[in-house]
């Protein structure tokens, strides 16, 4: 996978943006997901060239030069007897020392920032967040649900960027919430206002700091907090929190990074799980291209065993032998046990391989096609490899149809075929997380087991 795979796929599964509270910020459009997420698509450069007036007749067009097309790689294996295959990031890898030095604490949870949830947590969310903005109210929302689903494994850090352009009441807000901070107190501060943001978002100032001081006062706090409400210290720590934000150019609340990148799009409860799982997943990705063990000259069967049976296949090691290897080093590496058939339609394939269960994920690694002429998927119980639009981009997945599915003739590997248990085929449950993040949870694979003859 290529080097834009964070951005990509970020944009694959995006779909429509939440609301937010900003000033003239950009849109970028939705994007329309692939038949088969194993992997994003590559990066594609359009160049047009600017317009010219028509030449007269007979005068020679200008020649472009086209830079030479690469010659792939079509051997099985290299010198070192490693399949031939490109390893790819993880969804979110780790900054680089320059990202970070470019980066300075934007994204970067430090020791100034509010934080709940703990440190060794999977998926950290650093926002920037006006208390009276009614897209932060929806994130509250949707973060509240998050954290009480996985409490273990995810962490939010606040700062505070009140617009007061469009909320005037914000900054008074924030210094609330950090004056209970004061009296360790910020986060019952945090959820009062938020989960009352329409008592107090509309009052004028006098009236606003009276609830306030009502609100400290039934959360225990001392009467210091009505002196710590207007401090200069409080007032200052505020601004200065607002001017960072501005001198980094945010204009929108609220802002969101996930483990140190900027993440414009969708947080709500769905998104953020399929994000949550795919990084749990991605910790155990391979890094280098796995060796070439299998023998062409053999015959390979893999057991799938279920809760609800057994599915046996024949393996095609001589008309796929890139996509036979693969799937027979991961089972045997025990890759496949505890995988779900995430995207099942009766009418048209099983598909697993993914362990985050979303369908967006994948081993680490991905290998050219191997479309044989004569090969074609005219039947049930056949056995292909699932990728993108995008060539050299088999993986992990695979998918086993239904019924013939000549649309996919000329795209997809076939390398296997269902000899028995394709009544467990049919019993699999139906679902589709890429368009219903809430379907019922895919049947998992116990174990899958390869025979060698």
């Amino acid at each position: 996978m290529k080097k834009l795979y964070s951005s990509l796929i970020i944009v694959l599964i995006a779909g429509l943006l939440l609301a937010a509270c900003k000033v003239n910020a950009p849109t970028p459009p939705p994007a329309t997901p692939t038949e088969s997420a194993a992997a994003p698509a590559a990066d594609e450069t359009q160049m047009v060239a600017p317009a010219e007036e028509t030449p007269e007749a007979g005068t020679p067009l200008p020649t472009i030069e086209l830079p030479p097309t690469p010659t792939p790689d079509t051997r099985l294996f290299d010198e070192n007897n490693r399949m031939i295959c490109t390893v790819y990031e993880p969804m979110f890898p780790p900054l680089t020392p320059e990202e970070k030095e470019a980066m300075g604490d934007v994204g970067e949870v430090n020791e100034n920032d509010h934080v709940w949830g703990k440190p060794d947590a999977a998926l950290t969310i650093l926002e920037y967040s006006d208390f009276q903005c009614p897209a932060c109210k929806a994130f509250y929302d949707e973060y509240e649900k998050l954290a009480a689903a996985f409490p273990d494994d995810v962490r939010l850090a606040f700062r505070n960027f009140p617009l007061v352009s469009i909320h005037p009441n914000a900054t008074m807000a924030a210094q609330a919430a950090e004056a209970a901070a004061l009296q360790g107190k910020y986060w019952e501060m945090y959820h009062v206002l938020f989960s009352k943001q329409s008592d107090w978002a509309g009052l004028e100032a006098e009236a606003l700091i009276t609830w306030l001081e009502k609100e400290a006062a039934d959360l225990g706090l001392e009467p210091k907090f009505n002196e710590d409400l207007v401090s200069q210290a409080i007032v200052d720590k505020v601004k200065n929190e607002t001017d960072e934000a501005v001198a980094v150019g945010l204009n929108q609340t609220p802002t969101v990074f996930i483990n140190g990148r900027h993440w414009p799009y969708n947080w709500d409860l769905s998104t953020m799980t399929m994000v949550l799982n795919v990084i749990k997943a991605e910790e155990k990705l391979e890094t280098e291209c796995p060796a070439f063990e299998i023998d062409q000259n053999k015959s390979y069967t893999a057991t799938i065993k279920m809760d609800k049976g057994e599915i046996v296949m024949e393996l095609f090691p001589k008309e796929a032998p890139q996509a036979v290897n693969s799937f027979v080093y991961l089972a045997r590496k025990g890759f496949y046990d505890g995988v779900t058939f995430h995207r099942v339609m009766h009418d048209f394939v099983a598909q697993a391989g993914d362990p985050s269960g979303t369908g967006i994920s994948g081993s680490g690694f991905e290998f050219r096609e191997e479309v044989v002429e004569g090969l074609t998927f005219d039947k049930e119980g056949v056995v292909g490899v699932a990728k993108t639009n995008m060539p050299n981009s088999s993986g992990s997945q695979f998918f086993i149809t239904y019924g013939p599915t000549p649309q996919l003739d000329g795209g997809y590997t076939i390398f296997g075929q269902v000899i028995s248990g394709m009544d467990v085929v049919k019993q699999i449950t139906e679902r589709d997380p890429q368009t219903n993040p809430d379907a019922p949870e895919g049947d998992k694979i116990i174990t899958i087991t390869i025979e060698e003859k």
